[in-house]
């Protein structure tokens, strides 16, 4: 009997457990955040930003120490994404700016059109594949297209209401886009024409994100559910029931097993994306849960949260309940690696450091991907000899 007894409080002790584990607070944010971001494994870098107008970067592994302030934005910042080669990194904030940076936090200037611009709050931004393009979408429905290469504007669209998030489809001619409406509509890039809807929500859908094998599209609304969708035969999957008024944030895992949502109630729950089975959930009723992701190892979750009450600001990491990854691709680091990095915690680089780091600093030896990225792309980070690289900051 007092086995049986064992068997059945086990699981129910930790999942009780979960919910009061202390989360690690990131620290130098003043304000509420707005948006997340997760750097390419080898970058080992994440972002937070939201209502004190600056991008805060911080080291991905512990103890997590704030190394960069990107500071540009005269108002509070909606968006951020890092690109996936991880040598571009964008914000897009309510002051009406988009802005790109390159692998040192260079400031790309883009030629200013006041035809082809954001007249309102941007909401949401997304790179395509290759690193050549970023999407921008605002609070007024407006959908722009940049050209990284060029610095400019190449296309705009009109979309009809808000856009709360877009992503970009497993196909490079489409993108996926969330208005104030119950539907996800598959818009073509050429024509701005919509060539598909996703249809099951009963309310605003409000966050969008896509696996990175590009099979499953899963959807956050305001009628309590995240659903997968199978992007093989454009059919909903699993309905997941968050069991909370709105869901505000969603994601999955870098290996496309996991996915996460995160809801204005402080609730976080982790499901398996194949069974659409809840595997852990933690609760933070003091928070309302903005954006969401998970590290590079599957092993911690990032959240960016509005408080409900307090003044503990700053991102939030939470355990995630899964089995860690092994990033078996991440190098160990050599003797200049340890050098540079020792250099750089007290203070900025001189020409004579950059000289003799060069062939760590210089961008192009950044991690890269399988995917194709011209000529014009790659040029934007090719200077070797800087003066002035990346500031640390305690």
């Amino acid at each position: 009997m007092l086995c049986l007894v064992s068997l059945i409080l086990k699981p129910l002790m930790a999942q009780v457990d979960s919910n009061f584990i202390e989360p690690i607070v990131l620290v130098g944010a003043n304000n509420d955040i707005n948006s997340i971001a997760v750097s390419p494994a080898k970058i080992k870098r994440q972002a937070a930003a939201g209502w004190n107008n600056e991008v805060l970067i911080y080291m991905a592994d512990s103890p997590y120490n704030l190394v960069q302030k990107l500071t540009n934005h005269s108002a509070p910042i909606n968006c951020i994404s890092y690109n996936l080669q991880g040598n571009l990194f964008a914000s897009g904030g309510t002051d009406m700016n988009l802005f790109v940076y390159d692998s040192l936090f260079r400031l790309i200037s883009f030629q200013q059109d006041a035809n082809k611009r954001h007249a309102t709050a941007i909401h949401t931004i997304t790179f395509d594949k290759a690193g050549k393009y970023i999407f921008s979408g605002d609070k007024e429905g407006k959908l722009i297209i940049w050209d990284i290469a060029n610095k400019k504007p190449i296309k705009m669209y009109e979309t009809g209401s808000t856009i709360n998030s877009i992503v970009k489809s497993p196909s490079p001619a489409n993108l996926f886009v969330a208005n104030s409406d119950k539907q996800i509509k598959l818009l073509a890039l050429v024509s701005g024409k919509t060539l598909r809807t996703l249809d099951g929500h009963t309310d605003m859908v409000s966050a969008l994100a896509i696996s990175a094998n590009g099979q499953y599209l899963i959807s956050g609304a305001n009628d309590r559910t995240a659903r997968i969708w199978d992007l093989k035969n454009w059919k909903q999957m699993h309905v997941l029931q968050a069991e909370s008024w709105k869901v505000t944030a969603v994601n999955f895992t870098d290996d496309s097993k996991y996915c996460v949502t995160g809801a204005n109630d402080g609730t976080v729950k982790v499901w398996e994306v194949a069974s659409g089975n809840m595997l852990y959930t933690h609760k933070m009723p003091d928070l309302y849960i903005k954006d969401i992701a998970f590290t590079k190892d599957n092993a911690q979750i990032l959240i960016g949260p509005k408080l409900k009450e307090g003044n503990k600001y700053g991102a939030r990491l939470i355990p995630s309940g899964i089995k860690p990854l092994k990033l078996k691709e991440i190098p160990t680091k050599n003797k200049m690696q340890f050098a540079l990095d020792s250099i750089m915690e007290v203070r900025t680089l001189n020409r004579q450091d950059s000289i003799k780091f060069k062939s760590l600093l210089n961008p192009q030896n950044l991690p890269q991907t399988n995917q194709p990225q011209n000529k014009a792309a790659k040029s934007l980070d090719k200077p070797t000899i800087y003066k002035t690289p990346m500031k640390s900051e305690k």
